[in-house]
């Protein structure tokens, strides 16, 4: 079962970075890329926490790669790859805070 939700959650991953590339080509609004790279990586962080970094950069590294394949240069969606990572390390945070103390009360 571990294995088939760690199979989605990187495929969901997938989809999300390059939806966020898509995003990121049409719209100047950054503050609301970045929200959205923060949360979606920190949901899927949040179901599997021990794929946290993994996710991050699944969902970060899309859209500084492109920038660098248009441009030929470094960058500047680099910090898209901090936001992922933020985002990831908070939901995995979450979502072991929340299993632990749904197991506790449980038992």
């Amino acid at each position: 079962m571990r294995f088939v939700v760690t199979a989605i959650v990187i495929v969901l991953a997938c989809v999300a970075g390059l939806w966020l590339v898509s995003v990121d080509a049409r719209t100047d609004d950054t503050g609301i890329e970045a929200g959205l790279i923060f949360l979606i990586a920190g949901a899927l962080a949040a179901l599997r926490p021990r794929a946290a970094m993994i996710i991050a950069f699944i969902v970060g590294a899309p859209i500084p790669i492109a920038e660098a394949l248009q441009s030929g240069s470094f960058p500047p969606g680099i910090l898209a790859l901090g936001f992922s990572v933020a985002g990831a390390l908070v939901g995995a945070y979450l979502g072991i805070t929340v299993r632990r103390s749904t197991s506790s009360t449980s038992a």
